[in-house]
């Protein structure tokens, strides 16, 4: 049962967080039946590439690619990818959101601290999974948001925690090679972010960047630790949840730890 609730919870990561471990038992006290996620049905080409307020599976299976190929400077076609993508309601965000909040102390409900990022999934998120045909062990995970289709996650995932090295960066040339992803990426501006908490794990690091003068997290970018190179992204509200899980997930390594 354990690994059938991290398998939910994986999907809605999309098969890309560095919580993608191992640790099944982690994500035991969230219930699978809050998690609403439904495959996407095969669409027949000529579709309409929006549909019920959302895009279409072939706009957001081209988005996907195409995010793949900016960001890894790959040169896949739609002929050249496997493709899954899952839906999540904004409800599903929500119950995420509460789960992972429910054991932190805050002033304010997550409902009203998190207001703005909601407001911008609306519609729901897609997370998708690209697999390039002839290496399998190319794979990427993707969010799109369901009604603009902006890139909110992204990362290649068998590089999460793959690298296991004592001769790793230092800290300030990593939050170098962070700072030239973030001006990359073009949607946020540098000089209105700070650096804010950082976890590493695995030969991975993610950091986390908030809007000046706040603790809101709006951005988050992995990395791999040995060589600084760029594994991933999260934006807005999945750096919400990626931030929230990962803190609890620390916690529970922590005190598993003091167990032994």
């Amino acid at each position: 049962m354990k690994g059938v609730k991290f398998t939910a919870i994986a999907i809605i990561i999309s098969l890309m967080s560095m919580t993608l471990s191992g640790c099944a038992d982690f994500f035991s006290g969230i219930p699978k039946d809050t998690v609403m996620v439904k495959e996407i049905p095969q669409e027949k080409p000529g579709d309409v590439v929006e549909y019920n307020g959302v895009l279409s599976e072939e706009t957001v299976k081209t988005l996907s690619m195409n995010a793949v190929n900016k960001y890894f400077e790959n040169n896949l076609s739609l002929d050249d990818i496997q493709f899954e993508m899952y839906f999540m309601d904004q409800q599903g965000i929500k119950s995420l959101l509460a789960d992972a909040t429910q054991n932190v102390d805050r002033e304010r409900g997550f409902l009203v601290e998190y207001k703005e990022p909601l407001k911008k999934v609306a519609s729901g998120i897609y997370m998708a999974t690209v697999l390039n045909i002839y290496d399998p062990s190319d794979v990427y995970g993707v969010v799109i948001n369901a009604k603009d289709g902006e890139v909110l996650g992204l990362s290649k995932v068998n590089d999460l925690g793959k690298t296991m090295s004592k001769n790793e960066l230092s800290h300030n040339q990593l939050v170098g090679y962070a700072d030239e992803f973030v001006k990359d990426i073009g949607d946020y501006k540098l000089s209105d972010l700070q650096l804010g908490d950082n976890f590493y794990y695995r030969g991975s690091v993610e950091f986390y960047y908030t809007k000046k003068g706040t603790d809101e997290v709006v951005l988050s970018v992995m990395l791999n630790a040995p060589t600084g190179q760029t594994v991933g992204f999260y934006k807005d509200m999945m750096t919400v949840l990626q931030f929230l899980l990962n803190k609890v997930k620390m916690t529970y390594m922590y005190e598993k730890n003091n167990k032994q």
